[in-house]
């Protein structure tokens, strides 16, 4: 199997398995955490798979190249990624987004925000969507591998 589908859908797996334990545990209930974790487990992974997949064609690729497979893995992983986002947020947990929410209620309300900031705010929490959650994980893919793809090739490539 190409190294590029490999490691996006390695790399899918390995988001969905984190996406279910934050939705799971009940941790996307809590604002911080839950996007935290989420988050920094995503972007370490993302980057973990990248030198993974630049490692393995070190010896035939060069920059071009490398460069050319962390786009690879981060359009194609992006559209898996954010896909099945969509799904486990909108079919396997519908709950999950008015759990945020009401999470995100209690941290603002925590913050002592300003009534205006605090309207703001929530505006953009009763927009919130499967979608509107998803899609950000097609741009943070396709970012995260490019530049760690970036620099690992500058280390990772023929000579």
């Amino acid at each position: 199997m190409n190294t590029t589908i490999k490691a996006s859908l390695i790399l899918s797996g390995l988001v969905t398995v984190l996406n279910v334990i934050v939705q799971a545990t009940g941790l996307h209930k809590n604002f911080t955490a839950g996007q935290t974790v989420f988050l920094v487990g995503a972007i370490a992974l993302n980057v973990g798979i990248v030198y993974w997949a630049l490692h393995r064609g070190a010896t035939a690729n060069g920059y071009g190249l490398q460069l050319l497979t962390a786009l690879g893995i981060g359009l194609v992983a992006g559209f898996i990624i954010t896909g099945v986002s969509w799904v486990l947020l909108e079919l396997v947990f519908p709950n999950s987004i008015a759990e945020m929410r009401q999470g995100a209620i209690a941290w603002m309300d925590a913050q002592g925000m300003s009534e205006a900031e605090y309207q703001r705010q929530l505006t953009a929490l009763d927009n919130t969507t499967a979608w509107s959650q998803s899609l950000p994980g097609f741009v943070g893919t396709l970012f995260t591998s490019l530049v760690s793809g970036a620099v690992f090739a500058i280390f990772k490539r023929k000579r």
